[in-house]
């Protein structure tokens, strides 16, 4: 029987009073802060506008007619953002799932949730996409999580982006935006922290950053660095060894801006970062009660350490030629992940049967993706009755997915005979070829029509190696190769109302490339793409002479195709594509500045996202819901900043996440492991001046025992559940920040 989980009152409960606040317009939204004018005796400062670049050109986001949200780098710092997950709830419609560390992370938008090895949400790192496009480089299981401390914002665009961003933008796009090199003003900033984990050790980090010319109106230099060590957590129970799962994050940027004369500028930048996980921030827990064994603690026999490096290379040429802007944006990167999993309890059983029933056994993965991408698009100047956009892309990538399972007596040592009982590797090719356009008629100052279109080719090469010596599995050198077309669109009427009020609907489509399989007896030979088709209704609002932000937006997302892994009963995995689903809901976020120093803000999602079609591969039904998707999710934030003296400020911070119930799924069924919903109450304060900046923060106040996601373990011989491993939410943690400014 099929496990059912009823949500909390708590959480629902709460949201609904949020959705409640925000239909009468008292209480909003939006997560970019504007500083509050000092003194109390002066009018409310009026809500911050905020621009991106959604449409590939500046615009006020309450003029964009699509859903955006963006967290700006006053929210990253007040919360002491370290990693996706600090943020997750904030956004509305965003769900963030981990593995245990920064690095391991799956993101899902709008309840298009990743059920294979593909992304369905892209990542973005200024105007170039960032991440594998095969799924057989695991780009689901891996997205970007970069260290934001040299970041100017993150904007967050939901539903599918197919005809402006590309392959895997189905559920949305997660767009990181870098501080731009300064040719007018030298600027520097340093800064530390330290900080104190319930049930853990002390850690903490530094960073440092200068951003001057070079040469004054000509030539701009940026130099940032920032390391953060976080200290564990979670206890082995097995082994005895305390706070096993410490990670490092390192982040190092360069960039140069050139404005090579007043139509024409050049920017170079480089970004490194690194992160070394010493183990997973995961719980064993109990497959038939899904409770833990011991609180805070993991049975590993091995370590589970993650590894990631990106070396990341971009050349973005502006050229304003009156008529039209040139945008030529390249891009290289090289990501390395590696990861080692203990894989015991899996495969003890199977060495038992060659008469090793303690050994130990350990699953090695090693990926990298080389990844070099090339934009060219010509815009019209902004304003005009008749705004157009053409351009085209092209993608080329090489990646390695080489991977080895390991046998070893109880010392360690390897099992003559039995060691390596697998190695494999998937080499693959991708490369891609896009031409796109969008246009936007101005029928008067308060109605506007945007289309746009796009068409992308890419061609797949991979080889599925076996290594000789397996006593598993016989060695093997399989090729494939696949070949498609794929079509995306957009529509976006638009209606002013008012200059504040404006209201719009949207039909966009995505989809996530297809590719070659592995070869197995009754499987496709390759898998074609998975397409999406959103349709959206919404209503951006701007009153209270702009001192109040209410914006609503309702979705319909069609998907079709969908790819989905599975295992053939030798335990090789593989794709397919499994059927449709759909995924219908709201959401509501604004913000409001009621009286002096105050700002009030949140946000409520309401997701239902379920199968429409049985898919036999991954034990689902039609009217199943989709796996890591929340019902109801949002947050709630309060803000005050004041003066206490004339040169110093005060401010202190609050954020409650709520996060509804979800599944993960399992061996039998894709959403077998019911995850509870859960509250994390955050909190911050601060004084600072024009020069100095004191914090406080707190995350997680009431130490809320949570799981972000439930991952199963199987037993090599039978396919049962062993154990299950919980992803926890960080445990309250308590620090101090210091930022100096130059």
């Amino acid at each position: 029987m099929r496990r059912m989980l009823v949500s909390r009152p708590v959480t629902t409960s709460v949201l609904l009073l949020a959705a409640t606040a925000l239909a009468s317009g008292t209480l909003g939204l939006r997560p970019a802060q504007a500083q509050s004018a000092s003194g109390s005796d002066k009018t409310p400062a009026t809500v911050a506008e905020v621009v991106v670049t959604a449409q590939k050109r500046p615009e006020k986001i309450q003029d964009v007619p699509q859903t955006i949200s963006v967290v700006g780098s006053r929210q990253l710092e007040d919360f002491h953002v370290t990693q996706l997950t600090d943020i997750g709830a904030y956004v509305p419609g965003l769900q963030v799932d981990t593995g245990g560390t920064p690095g391991q992370t799956t993101l899902s938008m709008r309840g298009i949730a990743p059920i294979s090895a593909n992304a369905t949400v892209a990542s973005y790192i200024d105007d170039t996409p960032i991440g594998s496009t095969s799924f057989h480089n695991r780009g689901s299981l891996y997205s970007l999580d970069l260290l934001p401390y040299d970041v100017q914002q993150i904007e967050v665009l939901e539903g599918p982006q197919g005809t402006l961003y590309g392959a895997n933008a189905l559920g949305g796009i997660v767009r990181y935006v870098t501080t731009q090199p300064s040719l007018t003003t030298f600027g520097a900033r340093v800064g530390g922290d330290v900080e104190s984990i319930d049930g853990g050790g002390v850690g903490g980090g530094a960073r440092a950053m200068i951003n001057a010319p070079l040469v004054a109106d000509t030539l701009g230099f940026l130099a940032s660095y920032a390391f953060e060590n976080t200290p564990g957590y979670i206890d082995n129970i097995r082994t005895g060894q305390s706070d096993q799962n410490a990670v490092r994050q390192q982040s190092a940027r360069l960039a140069l801006l050139w404005r090579i004369n007043e139509d024409a500028t050049l920017k170079l930048g480089v970004i490194y970062q690194h992160e070394n996980a010493l183990g997973n921030a995961t719980v064993a827990l109990d497959p038939g009660t899904l409770r833990p064994f011991a609180e805070l603690s993991d049975n590993n026999y091995l370590s589970n350490t993650f590894r990631s490096t990106l070396q990341y290379y971009t050349a973005d040429l502006n050229w304003n030629f009156g008529w039209a802007k040139l945008v030529a944006a390249s891009s290289y990167s090289d990501q390395k992940t590696e990861v080692d999993q203990d894989a015991t309890l899996t495969y003890q059983p199977i060495l038992g049967l060659f008469g090793f029933p303690d050994g130990l056994s350990a699953f090695d993965l090693a990926l990298r993706n080389k990844k070099f991408t090339q934009e060219l698009r010509l815009s019209s100047p902004s304003n005009g009755k008749f705004e157009w956009l053409v351009g085209a892309y092209y993608d080329h990538e090489n990646s390695g997915n080489r991977q080895t399972l390991t046998s070893q007596n109880p010392d360690l040592s390897p099992i003559p005979g039995l060691d390596p009982l697998f190695i494999g590797a998937l080499p693959t090719t991708y490369q891609e070829l896009a031409g796109f356009g969008d246009a936007t008629y101005y029928f008067s100052k308060w109605f506007d029509i945007s289309a746009g279109v796009r068409y992308a080719h890419n061609t797949q090469k991979f080889t599925e190696i076996i290594e000789p010596g397996s006593p598993v599995l016989p060695p093997a050198e399989v090729p494939g190769s696949s070949s498609e077309g794929v079509w995306t669109y957009s529509v976006s009427p638009r209606l002013h109302f008012t200059r504040d009020i404006m209201a719009y609907a949207r039909v966009a489509s995505g989809y996530q490339p297809g590719g070659p399989n592995t070869a197995l007896p009754g499987v496709p030979p390759a898998v074609n793409s998975s397409t999406l088709t959103n349709y959206e209704v919404g209503l951006k609002s701007t009153f209270w002479d702009g001192r109040a932000v209410l914006n609503l937006s309702a979705f319909d997302l069609e998907w079709k195709n969908i790819q989905v892994a599975g295992e053939s009963p030798g335990g090789v995995s593989y794709t397919t594509n499994g059927g449709t689903a759909r995924s219908r809901g709201f959401e509501a976020e604004g913000s409001v500045r009621p009286a002096d120093g105050w700002q009030l803000a949140a946000n409520v999602t309401y997701t239902d996202a379920a199968f429409t079609e049985d898919v036999a591969s991954v034990g689902a039904f039609s009217g199943d819901r989709l796996p890591f998707v929340p019902r109801w999710s949002g947050a709630i934030r309060a803000d005050y900043d004041w003066s206490l003296s004339a040169d110093w400020r005060g401010h202190v911070g609050t954020g409650l996440r709520l996060v509804d119930s979800r599944y993960s799924p399992g061996p039998l069924s894709v959403n077998e492991f019911p995850t509870r919903g859960y509250t994390s109450l955050d909190l911050n304060a601060d004084v600072s001046n024009d020069r100095y900046t004191v914090r406080v923060f707190v995350k997680n106040l009431t130490n809320e025992r949570a799981y972000l996601t439930d991952g199963y373990i199987p037993d090599g011989l039978t396919g049962g559940v062993v154990q299950v491993e919980g992803a926890v939410l960080q445990p309250r943690t308590i620090g101090l920040s210091i930022d100096v400014k130059y």
